[in-house]
């Protein structure tokens, strides 16, 4: 088995936590997305993503078909009702003469798509700032003017921009809210040849859901794009460090120079984002002349406190091409200081930072029409599929976090050492956020969350001082092509107890729309 690989032999410790509650047991639901097909076609999606309880559910649909928790629609009925544990929800249901393409969710940069061309993902904006299409919208109809059209008249652009309300249930189900808002500070424009662009005015504050659609009779469909709140950070007035006992490169500008093995980590001034317990994300794009290790970094608080990296290797890096690369964290202090690393290979390399900022958003996974796509989940009933990587072996614990996710929890007892947790998580490419939820057992000391898949992406958080209070810890980067990956908890100089793991993922279907949110 490979070794987890480690930040690029840089010595980082990371210190400080705050504190998550724990909930009472119940039965919660998320609306299911609306859903638009083409005459014959039929979709599907996992009803498990958006009900959880305390106890087995039984899944009934009306106007779908139910195998288990998986649904299909058919399109045979206008709104398809879910039900499960006395709660229900419903779908829109489309049959439609067009459905309007975005794009792919990843594209062969590693880029969070939306960057350029939209979908649901990070549009980092500051105030004034532009968001423009560079890959235009595909399958829209032929377009009149704007407004609802009468009939025999062309179809109609619409587009809106809806607020986002995020709440964990008590079964730790991601619950999320949106609803249409005239107060966002942006202003969307959809053209008939599919560009758009999306305009942030000087009172742009939040995460909004921009919506493009267009509807024509009976037909009807919608893409959506996110739009953040972002704070612009000048990598040109980056201070630097040694990379740990690697021969120091240099630093211009945002241009690392660096000769054989050589490295540097370049550090920017603190930036206030919010409050304790926000998620926050930091996003940049890269170009490397030749192989390197390139790690971006979120420091909470200051220099040597609490720390989350993401730390892209090859393959996930292509040489001479730009690629954008983003990483979250809960921040316990609500400042954070940003920072890149990078340690070029036995060739060196020229490595240029640029367009980097600081999202007021946590990890995209949360904002998407399915914010509960799981990859990988566990309530920690018991510690079965989980072995020692290496230090003191995990135990079974009676601890329990949220009541509704089963009793237990894994014991990582690293008092006078350290403890590690592993197990095994297949996932697709695009971006994958670990969480969990921890707290100290006894003693003081640091905790670690990490998702690698042991060759080209390592995402690390590193948090101390835990409390007695259950706390979430996140660890999220990219994945440059599928494969297996290796979720490992550690406790290091104390007791830790860890429940409720979880890797979410981005999976929103072609079919997945909110028509509510144009009005339809």
């Amino acid at each position: 088995m490979r070794k987890m690989p480690v930040l690029t032999m840089v010595c980082l410790v990371a210190f400080g936590l705050a504190v998550v509650p724990s909930y009472a047991a119940t039965t919660a639901a998320n609306d299911t997305p609306d859903i638009v097909l083409k005459a014959g076609e039929k979709v599907s999606f996992d009803l498990a993503d958006f009900f959880s309880s305390a106890s087995a559910l039984t899944y009934t649909a009306d106007g779908a078909t139910v195998a288990g928790s998986v649904v299909t629609v058919d399109g045979s009925k206008a709104v398809a009702k879910f039900t499960a544990g006395g709660v229900s929800v419903e779908s829109k249901v489309v049959v439609s003469s067009f459905v309007i393409g975005n794009g792919p969710a990843v594209d062969d940069n590693n880029r969070i798509a939306g960057k350029d061309g939209g979908n649901i993902f990070y549009n980092p904006l500051v105030s004034n700032g532009v968001i423009k299409s560079v890959v235009n919208l595909s399958g829209l109809p032929a377009v009149g003017g704007a407004g609802t059209p009468s009939a025999g008249t062309a179809a109609a652009l619409l587009t809106s921009v809806a607020s986002i309300d995020l709440s964990v249930a008590d079964t730790n189900l991601l619950q999320v809210s949106r609803k249409v808002s005239t107060a966002s500070g942006l202003t969307p424009k959809l053209n008939k040849d599919g560009s758009y662009s999306v305009t942030a005015g000087a009172n742009f504050t939040g995460t909004w859901l921009v919506t493009l659609g267009a509807t024509d009779g009976a037909s009807a469909d919608a893409v959506h794009l996110l739009a953040a709140e972002a704070i612009a950070v000048d990598v040109k007035t980056f201070g630097q460090l040694p990379a740990g006992s690697q021969p120091q490169a240099q630093l211009a500008n945002g241009v690392v120079t660096a000769g054989a093995n050589a490295g540097v980590l370049a550090y920017g001034a603190p930036i206030v984002v919010g409050k304790a317990g926000d998620e926050v994300t930091l996003v940049a794009d890269y170009t490397a002349t030749a192989d390197a290790n390139i790690a971006l970094v979120l420091f909470d608080g200051g220099l040597g406190n609490i720390l989350a990296y993401c730390n892209p290797k090859a393959p996930n890096i292509a040489i001479g091409k730009a690629k954008n690369l983003a990483m979250s964290m809960v921040t316990y202090t609500g400042t954070v200081i940003p920072a890149f690393q990078v340690v070029a290979g036995a060739a060196g390399a020229t490595v240029t930072i640029s367009n980097m900022a600081v999202v007021k958003a946590g990890p995209v996974t949360d904002y998407a029409l399915n914010p509960n796509a799981v990859a990988f989940s566990s309530d920690l009933a018991s510690i079965a599929g989980w072995g020692p990587l290496d230090g003191k072996a995990p135990v079974a614990d009676t601890a329990n976090n949220f009541s509704a996710a089963g009793s237990g929890c894994i014991k990582l007892p690293g008092t006078g050492g350290f403890s590690n947790a592993m197990t095994t998580v297949a996932l697709p490419q695009g971006t994958a956020s670990a969480e969990c939820f921890a707290k100290v057992s006894s003693g003081t000391g640091t905790f670690a969350l990490a998702l690698t898949d042991g060759v080209s992406l390592s995402s690390v958080s590193f948090v101390g001082a835990l409390g007695s209070d259950w706390s979430k810890v996140v660890a999220v980067g990219t994945l440059g092509v599928a494969g297996n990956a290796y979720y490992v908890v550690q406790a290091a100089g104390f007791d830790a107890l860890v429940d409720d793991v979880y890797v979410s993922i981005v999976n929103d279907q072609a079919a997945f729309a909110d028509l509510s949110l144009l009005g339809l």
